[in-house]
């Protein structure tokens, strides 16, 4: 019997302990019963909003109240929204401090954390506001972040995002859209929000001090979450050689400026943001000087839970070189961390992947417009070649697994590491060097320089004969290749040379390569036939849209093909077990299943976002992807992605992209594309969820 679990999918885009175990941490979920905005069905959240809508003409109510809770709702089922969770409830504590004196108001705000690097908060017209990890990452102290709440409530409070609709209400809206993008706010509702969310930040008792701050916080968030030296600590073992000619005479300088142009931003610029709160600031007395009513140690823990956060999106996201700085800032204050080792272990490991693949340009991406320490490993990387690159990564993998000696995964990706060299061209392990740079060097500056000084006439010496002696003494005498900046990296695995695991592994991979050539041919004639495919379909919630030809996006007819696509499964895999966590619709929602959910999503987005077809894939969430597999009988991910289109008054379209993934290892098995030139309606959809399903 085959089973279909279905889980909430869209492509972008515990308590308060202080016992976080940040050794083995594991990306943050929700904790306990969902809120009512995962549960209530999108109607009754519609009809709940025109009741309260009082700035939006009557025209417009329905179209406002729908667009902005299928906009709500594309946050939602993300995934990423946390609720339950340490950072959500620090969250809170600080907006139930801000509003200890408007009760009311209070009962109308809801506050959730969303797993996001950007520096941001976002009010929603419901009363939803939403602070990023990465807004938590960047920011010093609990006052700060009460300043930026503050001006979220107000956004509410003064109904900005009502007033705005009439102004973003002209521009064609896409099902991609942001909630930032559909609702656009003016400069005036931004002055407007710094300068009235001082009366709620005075009231509460936080520093004046810290407003100024705040404003740096918001210019200086395209840096990464701290900003230090790179020095010789940055590679595993201080004593791994690379020459210095590789690294840039100095880090790119910080540009960032107050007074910048702002004239198309929604946003005016920190100079005049600053200037004008410094005047507002002398309207109230009596400051207090908080920078934390809730303890230091609490607000501690709670960032590094979010910087950890960041920088496991940014391997996600495949932003290699910051997940690396972000490591290198990380193990400054936990040492010998097991899950920063393992995170560097798989940011080496995908980066060679990635160039061996030919793509590494593809993390080397505006490297140019680095500013600061981490635009040196921008133009260190930049300059090594993909051998140099390969080597130094086998380097870096077993000095993390002699470091931890017991992790079975870093084991596996060191293992994979010395594989991976046989992808090498023109690469022989017996032309490595059995000795280390600096050791080789040592040995050369040793040697009786009178027997190899090129200045020595030797009777009957050719030009040739004397060109070869004062290449071999630029050699030590232990060494074949020059001791010269460009050989650096045959000298990196010199005690690895004589490793059976590693000459094993690279001499297995060598024939699996030569293998894999021949059996190309039989492997092209059964994809052409297409697998089929046994065991259970897990089925992400499908990106559908629908569009209209001269209205564009065409927000009904979207909410018609989600429902009509969910009752075809049900109807054909009647008498089969279905799991149902459609995030924004659905009473059966539980929080376990939206856990699931976001895990799946972000497997997906790094499927999406790997360029290394011929390797093994490497999952950031292994374990807990582990776990899901181990629920189920060989599962497979089903991703559907449909496009119906209103041509003309009697022409349509419905197509179709159709892919499937072996869960337990990241291999898109299958693909194929569904089209007819119908309507949405029963059979036009059912023929879409028969085709998906007839693999299985």
């Amino acid at each position: 019997m085959r089973h279909l679990y279905l889980f909430l999918f869209v492509l972008p885009f515990t308590i308060y302990s202080q016992e976080t175990d940040f050794n083995n941490f594991k990306t943050t979920k929700a904790v306990g019963e969902p809120p009512s905005i995962f549960t209530a069905s999108f109607q009754e959240r519609v009809e709940d909003r025109k009741g309260k809508i009082t700035e939006v003409s009557d025209e417009h109510i329905d179209n406002y109240a729908m667009r902005t809770t299928y906009s709500l709702n594309n946050i939602l089922k993300t995934g990423y929204v946390l609720y339950g969770d340490p950072m959500t409830l620090y969250i809170q504590k600080i907006a139930a401090n801000l509003l200890k004196n408007e009760p009311s108001l209070k009962d109308e705000l809801q506050f959730y954390v969303i797993k996001n690097n950007i520096t941001n908060a976002l009010c929603t017209d419901p009363g939803v506001i939403f602070i990023t990890t990465g807004l938590i990452a960047q920011v010093e102290n609990e006052a700060q972040l009460a300043y930026i709440i503050a001006h979220e409530i107000v956004h509410y409070q003064e109904k900005h995002i009502q007033k705005s609709f009439t102004f973003a209400n002209e521009t064609d809206y896409d099902a991609r859209s942001s909630y930032q993008e559909m609702v656009v706010l003016s400069k005036e509702h931004e002055f407007e929000a710094d300068v009235k969310a001082l009366k709620l930040y005075h009231a509460a008792g936080y520093s004046e001090k810290e407003i100024n701050t705040v404003f740096d916080v918001l210019m200086y968030s395209y840096l990464t979450f701290d900003e230090i030296e790179i020095d010789s600590t940055f590679f595993e073992d201080p004593n791994t050689y690379i020459p210095r000619s590789y690294f840039p005479e100095k880090a790119n300088p910080i540009l960032a400026f107050e007074d910048y142009d702002d004239s198309k931003s929604t946003h005016p610029n920190i100079r005049k943001r600053k200037d004008a709160i410094a005047a507002e600031l002398r309207k109230y007395d009596h400051w207090k000087d908080n920078k934390n009513f809730i303890s230091l140690e609490e607000f501690n823990h709670v960032q590094n839970i979010a910087r950890f956060e960041t920088l496991r999106e940014n391997v996600i996201l495949a932003n290699y070189l910051e997940a690396l700085y972000e490591v290198y800032i990380l193990e400054k204050q936990f040492p010998n961390n097991t899950y920063l080792q393992t995170m560097k272990a798989v940011v080496w490991s995908k980066m060679n992947q990635t160039s061996l693949s030919g793509k590494k340009n593809t993390f080397l991406k505006n490297a140019k417009e680095k500013e600061g320490s981490i635009s040196v490993l921008y133009e260190l990387f930049k300059n090594f070649s993909r051998k140099e690159l390969a080597i130094l990564t086998v380097r870096q993998l077993e000095d993390i697994h002699q470091n931890n000696p017991t992790s079975e995964y870093i084991e596996e990706l060191r293992n994979e590491t010395f594989k991976s060299l046989a992808h090498l061209r023109r690469f022989e392990i017996n032309r490595l060097e059995k000795i280390s740079f600096n050791d080789a060097l040592e040995l050369r500056e040793n040697v009786d320089t009178t027997t190899i000084s090129d200045t020595v006439d030797i009777e009957g010496e050719t030009k040739y004969d004397r060109i070869r002696r004062i290449r071999a003494a630029q050699s030590s005498s232990q060494s074949l290749a020059e001791l010269v900046d460009e050989n650096f990296a045959d000298f990196l695995l010199h005690d690895l040379v004589a490793n059976r695991t590693f000459n094993d592994l690279y001499e297995e991979e060598k024939k699996s390569i030569e293998e894999a050539k021949k059996e190309e041919e039989e492997e092209e004639i059964k994809k052409k036939k297409g697998p089929e495919l046994e065991g259970d379909i897990i089925l992400l919630n499908p990106y559908l849209i629908a569009s209209h030809r001269t209205r564009g996006f065409d927000l009904e007819n979207t909410l018609t093909f989600h429902s009509m696509i969910s009752e075809s499964f049900e109807e054909q895999i009647a008498g089969r077990e279905l799991h149902n966590i459609s995030v924004a619709y659905s009473n059966q929602f539980t929080t376990e299943r939206y856990n699931e959910a976001s895990i799946l999503t972000d497997y997906v987005l790094q499927i999406v976002q790997s360029e290394n077809t011929d390797f093994k894939f490497i999952n950031v969430d292994r374990e807990e992807l582990s776990d899901i597999v181990s629920l189920h009988n060989n599962p497979y991910l089903l991703l559907i992605s449909g496009r119906a289109k209103r041509l003309s008054r009697t022409k349509n379209s419905l197509t179709a992209n159709i892919q499937y993934i072996e869960l337990a290892t990241g291999k898109v098995v299958d693909q194929s594309y569904y089209s007819v030139g119908l309507k949405i309606r029963k059979a036009s959809v059912g023929g879409l969820v028969f085709q998906a399903l007839s693999k299985f």
